[in-house]
């Protein structure tokens, strides 16, 4: 019997209890530390930007020429587009939970959603690296089993990576060219068909579409996919990584008896940082996306040989030409309202914005939900363009906010029948009064008008 070794190992036991001891507390000691400077950092945004608005309002700039008066500031801050948010939203949006689809992926967790431009299919896409095709409407039929019916009645294309964003083609609303896109974790985008000819075997693969353009299996990029977006008025879907590249892609030649399609690279951009958020303007023409580490979005003019426009996010300094380049926000999703005058843009900062299309205006500012640098904000317009819906990181729901009154008009959680976890993605159709979203209660949710 080693006495003197088991009193060793004793001792040093207890010496590291005692370490792991002091460690705890220094650990609590820490955390406690971090939350009041997360409190501090804060407090000095809010200030920051108080500052800020001081500055703009208060007409007193020097542009290189002496002092700029009262009354040009405030010609050169008038919001030209504020007029259209005067009046309150008329109440119309969707906030009944009319489907509710269990399990769209089995266990896993859905991570995005896109209704087809005619609000005929509701795409998901999920962790399990799967996208489902779901003629929701059928789960409007009665009997208790008809949701679940619907979800396993889906299409269901295996996609070999997770999907963190998908979408519809738009052209022609959609139905001359039958084609959904996904992107995905591996920074693959994903083309399959989406034809109407619902009755294929519920094994999917056969819908996936080849394409010579990168070894046989489509758009490639280094990095994950952040988010894709379909031209409103051409056959090209665009697609950004947080590898900092851009990609047009022309898609044409569809062929579903083959699994085929024509793939041509329309432009490649390269950005320093990752692009977080995409979308197309003025009917196609312009595209606009938000490169994290920037305090502007670019402005692509695909008509004019690509050429760049940067629009500040911060408010231009009236009378001086330039603006704040101050970093304090990244925009992770960016969405054109109905009518393409407006953007609304979701921050990492609990605040989303409203800015006048192509310009640096604000034209409002939307508060009341949280989201900070580690949440995945998403937002979508009502079809009339009176109201925004978006996510918040710390309750499970969906906010509703009047953009006239700048304020949240209804929370749709578990007591209005939402969702009981974390809503990962929204989308609202264009056309009708219709929104879906998915959580991570693994439920794909469709809101209608109340009736």
């Amino acid at each position: 019997m080693d006495l003197l070794g088991d009193i060793g190992q004793a001792d040093q036991l207890t010496s590291a209890r005692e370490e792991n001891k002091i460690l705890q507390a220094k650990v609590k000691e820490l955390t406690v530390r971090v939350h009041e400077l997360k409190a501090e950092n804060e407090a000095l945004k809010a200030e920051v930007e108080i500052y800020r608005q001081d500055y703009a309002s208060s007409g007193r700039f020097s542009s290189g020429s002496g002092e700029v008066g009262v009354e040009e500031s405030k010609e050169a801050l008038v919001d030209d587009g504020a007029d259209d948010f005067v009046t309150a939203g008329n109440g119309v949006y969707p906030s009944d939970p009319a489907v509710t689809l269990p399990h769209v992926h089995a266990t896993a967790n859905p991570l995005c959603c896109a209704l087809h431009p005619d609000d005929s299919l509701l795409a998901t896409g999920g962790a399990d690296s799967h996208l489902n095709l779901c003629r929701w409407g059928s789960a409007l039929a009665p009997g208790e089993e008809s949701s679940a019916k619907a979800v396993n009645d889906s299409i269901t294309i295996p996609c070999g990576a997770p999907i963190i964003c998908c979408a519809f083609a738009q052209v022609n609303q959609g139905r001359g060219l039958p084609v959904v896109a996904a992107g995905c974790m591996d920074g693959s985008v994903k083309l399959a068909y989406c034809g109407l000819e619902m009755d294929a075997p519920k094994e999917g693969s056969n819908r996936m579409l080849k394409s010579d353009l990168v070894n046989g299996n489509g758009i490639k990029h280094g990095k994950y996919v952040k988010t894709i977006c379909w031209s409103p008025s051409e056959p090209i879907v665009a697609s950004a990584s947080a590898d900092g590249t851009v990609q047009l892609t022309s898609v044409k030649n569809v062929d579903s008896e083959a699994a085929t399609v024509s793939l041509e690279v329309v432009q490649s951009m390269h950005f320093d940082g990752a692009v977080e958020s995409m979308c197309f303007l003025d009917n196609g023409n312009t595209l606009c996306c938000y490169v994290r580490g920037t305090s502007y979005l670019s402005y692509f003019d695909l008509k004019d040989g690509y050429k760049l426009s940067k629009i500040s996010l911060n408010g231009r300094l009236a009378g001086t030409g330039c603006f704040d380049d101050h970093v304090s926000f990244a925009v992770l999703s960016l969405m054109p309202s109905p009518n393409g005058e407006y953007l609304a843009a979701a921050t990492d900062t609990s605040r989303n914005i409203i800015l006048k299309s192509g310009t640096d205006r604000i034209v409002r500012n939307l508060y009341g939900h949280k989201n900070d640098g580690f949440s995945n904000p998403k937002i979508a317009w009502s079809s009339n363009g009176q109201y925004l819906y978006g996510n918040s990181q710390d309750e499970n729901c969906v906010c509703v906010w009047d953009i006239a009154s700048s304020s949240i008009v209804k929370r749709l959680d578990g007591s209005a029948g939402g969702h009981d976890g974390f809503v990962r993605d929204i989308f609202s159709s264009s056309n009708t009064d219709t929104v879906a979203s998915v959580s991570f209660d693994k439920a794909a949710k469709i809101w209608l008008r109340d009736m």
